[in-house]
């Protein structure tokens, strides 16, 4: 039980969609006014079973992460599911994506645009507490460590950041599948001095080290959002990614952060801001503003009304 909610944990990646089934029709059916369906990849297929009133929440289209992320034929079976199974399956189901660019992925793959509303994530509001920066060039990564995520190219880039910036260090937080690899490209590697991994971090861990960080850096190829994005922000510390989906969107280029296009550009501006604390401060501030506008409350009000809605349809 958490704050009143009882979590049912059950089965694992796979089978846990098997699994959702057969608890809805042994526990939940004569309990259960709304159903809150969630796609990750693939979804809970609720319109095939249930037809009680719903929605789904989308957080992104997976696209090519489906190659980076499964063997063969798990890629190619999940990559049809959701690009051709899920939107037929769902055409007439209420959906909540998380940010304008989910919604345009949604409408790309055959999605009704009238029947998507988005309802941006919020931020968890951290202490008040006033951190000074590290006194060393700090940059960070903070969040799920997947395939996708590329964080083993933070690590290939490293060596020529320092040519330009001696006492340049990189700060890796979090956990994921690819978490061993990630350790054991550092330590087979020159520069893994300047490297910290730290695994999962606490609320607490989290705010300091987000704070302290001069930037925060995030090499993913997309997303659908970016939560770590916005509550780096929060803390004042402006964020670099490539131009890609869900980032384009989460970062203001030239004003909470910088997009760039490739490589070469994400060396290149990661050096710059490092260098350049006007720059820095400039997009720090501008960076709170804009984090400032997002709040669990507001996402919260804005899902009930559209439950309210489906219901009321």
């Amino acid at each position: 039980m958490i704050h009143g909610i009882k979590v049912y944990r059950k089965g694992n990646r796979f089978t846990v969609y098997f699994w959702a089934v057969i608890y809805y029709f042994s526990k939940f059916r004569k309990k259960t006014d709304f159903v809150i369906d969630t796609e990750n990849g693939i979804p809970f297929f609720t319109p095939l079973y249930c037809r009680k009133p719903k929605m789904c929440i989308v957080f992104h289209i997976h696209k090519n992460q489906w190659f980076y992320e499964f063997p063969f034929p798990y890629n190619i079976i999940g990559f049809l599911i959701e690009r051709f199974i899920f939107p037929v399956v769902y055409f007439r189901t209420k959906i909540v994506a998380i940010s304008k660019t989910t919604k345009k992925e949604l409408i790309a793959i055959g999605f009704n645009a009238k029947n998507i509303d988005v309802v941006y994530s919020g931020v968890t509001e951290f202490n008040k507490l006033k951190s000074k920066k590290f006194s060393k060039p700090t940059m960070i990564y903070l969040g799920r460590i997947k395939k996708y995520k590329r964080i083993d190219l933070l690590i290939k880039i490293m060596p020529k950041i320092l040519k330009q910036i001696k006492t340049a260090r990189l700060i890796i937080a979090g956990w994921g599948t690819e978490a061993p690899f990630i350790i054991d490209s550092i330590m087979k590697g020159k520069v893994h001095r300047h490297i910290d991994i730290l695994g999962p971090v606490s609320e607490r861990e989290k705010e300091n080290f987000l704070s302290r960080s001069w930037i925060f850096v995030n090499p993913s190829i997309g997303e659908g959002w970016s939560i770590a994005v916005i509550e780096s922000n929060l803390r004042g510390t402006p964020a670099i990614s490539f131009d890609v989906s869900g980032l384009s969107e989460s970062i203001l280029d030239g004003k909470t952060g910088v997009l760039v296009k490739d490589e070469e550009g994400l060396i290149s501006k990661i050096c710059f801001l490092l260098k350049n604390s006007k720059k820095r401060s400039f997009m720090s501030k501008n960076a709170k503003k804009w984090a400032e506008s997002f709040s669990w409350d507001n996402s919260a009000l804005q899902a009930f009304k559209i439950i309210q809605n489906v219901i009321k349809n």
